[in-house]
């Protein structure tokens, strides 16, 4: 409690909490992030990417778009 009140004192701005869900969409973010950046790595050992492989990659990134706005 004592840090918290000199915080206030030394007029530092104290943002609220982050909601718990945020922890369970930064892992989900980041599971996600490591899926793409795999697809990349496999795409530019062969020089090329498979439809199949871009496709995957969208879907990943669309589902992080959508856990941020449902978060959000």
């Amino acid at each position: 409690m004592d840090p918290f009140i000199r915080q206030l004192i030394m007029g530092v701005q104290l943002r609220p909490r982050p909601p718990d869900t945020y922890a369970a969409l930064l892992r989900e973010l980041n599971a996600i992030g490591n899926n793409v950046n795999q697809l990349v790595f496999q795409a530019n050992a062969r020089g090329e990417a498979t439809q199949e492989e871009i496709h995957e990659a969208a879907l990943l990134v669309r589902e992080a778009v959508r856990l941020v706005r449902d978060t959000l």
